[in-house]
């Protein structure tokens, strides 16, 4: 296989994100920090201005305030200032992510005349978890716009048969990259890992302990978990949430109301240290594309709980250990927890199984994608041409 072409020098690459914030954050940054070329990422209001800092010295920032999650009339304004934007930039590439910004990216990216156009789907907006209005506009939005699309880049390959079997995306244009993640700083430590990891949170020894590692909003499904832990656990586990999100105080009170142990930590830096101390990471989500989180707990040898959303089965096939339940079934969601909480045991997949989430990997995914693209067919056309 001949090596790919070298990226042209003067590379421009615009991205398009409705919100700045959750798994795109990685998403961008994967294809910022490997890409060599200059970047703008164009966000919506409502993205975490926080983490919009951290583009500071890897790529400029634009807000434009027309992008925006909810579906409404001033759409179409949306993609006619985008594609102002573009034409004036006349990048090589526009780079979409997440659903909304995918959408309203690839319409405008296309009138304006951009050589190719990218998506990065973390996850699908249709299927169960979703309601079924919603998913029906979804699926068709997804299914009509195909065809502006060069390539989809999709976090697993659960997330990439939803794309071809449920709004017809040839599969010729789906190619599965991770999203990458640090094995060196999810690696289970030594034997005393979990003793030390305690400590540090301020937790018994010898008490179970189930982690939730995420944002507390109502897709993550959330406010189920104190009551399933304190079942699970006969009332006598604590519950540690290392996260932040609007229902927050909800699942505290939920925690109080049943008697459990809650320890809300608000947003944490070293997810890691929570999940050593974990017996059981938790994830109630309804609607996933590959959770980030189950990786970093497989990494860490923990064991997790989760609804059969997109991702779950690949990485327990692929090593992870982890349970597997119905979505929607809270009772079969404490049963699972219940039985690794009377287990609390380890298994690390071996370290070779996580070689695709590493930054050196998808870099080399992305970089010849870009490289491939832009050398063939509307690719090789000028930007604004």
């Amino acid at each position: 296989m001949s090596p790919p072409s070298p990226l042209p020098s003067d590379l421009r690459v615009v991205h398009v994100v409705t919100r700045y914030t959750g798994g795109s954050v990685r998403r961008v940054l994967d294809v910022v920090r490997t890409v060599p070329g200059e970047h703008v990422v164009i966000v919506g209001p409502d993205s975490d201005l926080g983490r919009v800092a951290e583009l500071d010295d890897l790529a400029s920032v634009v807000i434009e305030d027309g992008l925006r999650r909810e579906v409404s009339p001033t759409d179409a304004r949306a993609v006619a200032a985008l594609r102002a934007r573009l034409r004036g930039a006349r990048p090589h590439v526009v780079h979409t992510h997440q659903s909304k910004g995918g959408l309203l990216g690839r319409v405008a990216a296309r009138a304006a005349g951009v050589p190719v156009v990218y998506h990065s789907a973390s996850m699908a907006s249709f299927g169960p978890g979703y309601g079924r209005a919603e998913s029906a506009v979804f699926r068709a939005a997804e299914w009509s716009t195909a065809p502006l699309v060069d390539r989809y880049f999709v976090v697993g390959r659960d997330l990439a048969d939803r794309l071809a079997n449920g709004a017809r995306v040839p599969r010729r244009k789906l190619e599965v990259v991770r999203s990458t993640i640090d094995a060196d700083r999810f690696a289970p430590g030594g034997p005393s890992a979990r003793a030390e990891a305690r400590a540090a949170l301020g937790l018994d020894p010898h008490e179970p302990v189930v982690a939730y590692v995420g944002s507390l909003e109502p897709r993550k499904g959330v406010t189920v978990l104190p009551e399933a832990v304190a079942v699970a656990s006969a009332g006598a586990g604590t519950l540690v949430v290392a996260g932040d999100g609007p229902q927050a105080a909800e699942v505290e009170a939920e925690a109080e109301r049943l008697g459990l142990r809650a320890r809300l930590l608000g947003h944490v830096d070293r997810v890691q240290d929570v999940m050593r101390a974990a017996d059981v990471v938790a994830l109630p989500s309804g609607a996933e594309g590959l959770p980030q989180v189950l990786v970093q707990a497989a990494m860490v040898g923990v064991p997790f709980v989760a609804h059969d959303v997109d991702g779950v089965r690949e990485l327990i096939d692929g090593g992870a250990a982890g349970r597997v339940v119905p979505l929607g079934d809270r009772d079969r969601f404490a049963d699972a927890l219940r039985t690794l909480l009377a287990r609390r045991e380890r298994r690390v997949a071996p370290r070779s199984r996580w070689a695709e989430w590493g930054l050196d990997h998808v870099g080399r995914r992305y970089r010849a994608a870009y490289s491939a693209d832009l050398t063939r067919g509307t690719g090789a056309r000028r930007p604004g041409a």
